[in-house]
């Protein structure tokens, strides 16, 4: 509730918009129940490999056919809500490093822990609004009308907000 799936939409929809070089701007929502193949479909739909015949292929010949089209091109790869270390290798997905820098993996995940198992390089922590900005964003979602429409509508709302803790979503 603190942001980081709306802030990856932001940069998937800034990559769609303006691609900067990516041939490929993948989106896959992971969550807790880790599924490979999911994600594998996921990834074979949005670089033109999943078909009728593809969907029956076993896990390890679909990371086969994901690494023979992406080790050739300049990917990100956006996976949102990680709970735990997802194997890319298992997935098909080439591993950025020295040799293809251009290609990127970003991810969210709740769990500090899980920066550590993806080797991530750069970690970004989003936190709670302030108390200021919380009661801002609140105000704008509600609406001046409605705060002013009774006198003791302000007091309450200010209190709800607080009770949100500067989480915008509950917000």
């Amino acid at each position: 509730g603190v942001g980081k799936t709306t802030l990856l939409t932001l940069l998937n929809n800034k990559f769609l918009n303006r691609p900067y070089g990516f041939d490929f701007v993948i989106w896959v929502v992971v969550s807790k129940d880790l599924q490979l193949e999911k994600i594998q479909e996921t990834i074979g739909k949005k670089i033109g490999l999943f078909d009728g015949l593809w969907k029956n292929r076993s896990r390890e010949e679909k990371a086969l056919d994901i690494f023979k089209v992406l080790s050739k091109k300049k990917f990100v790869l956006l996976l949102d809500d990680l709970w735990e270390r997802v194997d890319l290798t298992k997935v098909g997905v080439p591993v950025p490093n020295s040799r293809n820098v251009a290609s990127k993996v970003v991810f969210t995940t709740r769990l500090l822990d899980v920066c550590g198992l993806m080797e991530a390089h750069k970690k970004f922590k989003v936190e709670c609004l302030s108390d200021e900005d919380a009661w801002q964003l609140f105000r704008e979602k509600v609406g001046e009308e409605t705060l002013n429409y009774h006198h003791d509508i302000p007091e309450l709302a200010q209190m709800v907000a607080k009770e949100c803790g500067g989480l915008p979503l509950a917000l």
